[in-house]
């Protein structure tokens, strides 16, 4: 039997079963505390910007190449912190094939480059953060999307659909603010929540790029390097839109604060790449309805306020992404009834 991989050839059951794959009970705890990890970052980013005194009223045209120069040096000393890592577990981190580096180079453009610039943007231009971390689990149906068409073993079904429809539907009552009129009902703009539903698009990407690059490089290794390259990039793109390392406040706070969201970023994404490596997508994408609700309830704890269509929004995001891996009995029976009829 041969299953199909994304931006790569097919691999044989051959192939694959000379890797020891670890417990799917050790794939869950993992995927679980990625996604408490990855909530937390859209409400501090916010507070380390006010900490370091990065404002429109302060930087004026210049802000958005501010937010970027800043966050890069986070990515940076996160792939630090991961290569660091590597060699602690005897990985050489220097010991790449040069078609490896090629595939190493596109995952820090993709996956920290341009997901990141879309990422950041996007973040500091929605005022509700509850908001932001609803949108960003776009990834989830984008990713159940496009394995559809990458993976034989991964196909959309009757079930994956209608999670897919309740999921659309939630992002969608998350944007209601009120008001008579559409233009007033929704809260839309391109360099807000646009910005964050192509983040959505490429994280999804990455992941299943990862899932390509990991079969032959460790996930550490990958994940440290396209972090420092994807950076550095990141900071050249900053830098270029008016943003300087020197015009940042430096605070204790602050370098704490960015130190954290660099551990936010080292962490989670080396687990999650190990993760994709030793599972197929939707196995672990279940557990993605864990970071909305982190994220949520950490922007609650610093006062934010829910409102009823976010709350719906969230409720209904969260059900989808566990109805996409794990379908009610019910659907899964009509599903069947379905496939029998033809």
């Amino acid at each position: 039997m041969e299953y199909a991989t994304l931006f790569g050839e097919e691999k044989t059951d051959m192939e694959t079963s000379t890797k020891k794959y670890p417990s799917k009970l050790t794939i869950a705890i993992a995927a679980i505390v990625t996604n408490v990890i990855w909530g937390t970052p859209f409400k501090l980013i916010k507070i380390m910007n006010d900490e370091m005194g990065i404002s429109r009223e302060a930087f004026g045209e210049n802000y958005m190449g501010q937010v970027l120069a800043t966050i890069s040096i986070r990515f940076f000393i996160a792939g630090i912190m991961t290569l660091i890592f590597a060699m602690f577990i005897k990985q050489d981190i220097f010991k790449i094939k040069k078609s490896q580096w090629k595939e190493v180079i596109v995952m820090g453009l993709l996956s920290t480059t341009a997901a990141y610039f879309f990422f950041n943007i996007g973040n500091v231009n929605i005022s509700s953060t509850i908001n932001s971390t609803i949108l960003a689990q776009s990834t989830i149906f984008f990713a159940a999307i496009l394995a559809h068409f990458a993976y034989k073993n991964d196909k959309l079904t009757f079930p994956k659909i209608t999670a897919l429809i309740i999921g659309f539907i939630g992002l969608i009552i998350s944007q209601l603010t009120g008001g008579t009129t559409l233009q007033d009902m929704f809260q839309f703009s391109l360099t807000g929540e646009g910005f964050m539903l192509i983040y959505g698009l490429i994280a999804a990407l990455a992941t299943m790029l990862a899932k390509k690059i990991g079969s032959t490089l460790n996930s550490f290794v990958m994940t440290g390097w396209n972090l420092v390259i994807g950076s550095i990039v990141l900071l050249f793109i900053g830098i270029l839109m008016g943003g300087s390392l020197f015009a940042i406040n430096w605070t204790p706070l602050g370098i704490l604060l960015l130190i954290i969201l660099a551990a936010a970023s080292a962490i989670p994404f080396s687990l999650w790449y190990w993760c994709a490596q030793y599972a197929n997508l939707g196995e672990i994408t279940v557990y993605k309805f864990i970071m909305p609700i982190s994220g949520s309830l950490l922007a609650v704890a610093f006062g934010e306020r829910f409102t009823a269509p976010l709350a719906i929004g969230l409720v209904l995001v969260c059900i989808s992404i566990i109805m996409i891996n794990k379908p009610p009995k019910f659907i899964q029976k009509l599903n069947r009834n379905e496939k029998n009829a033809f």
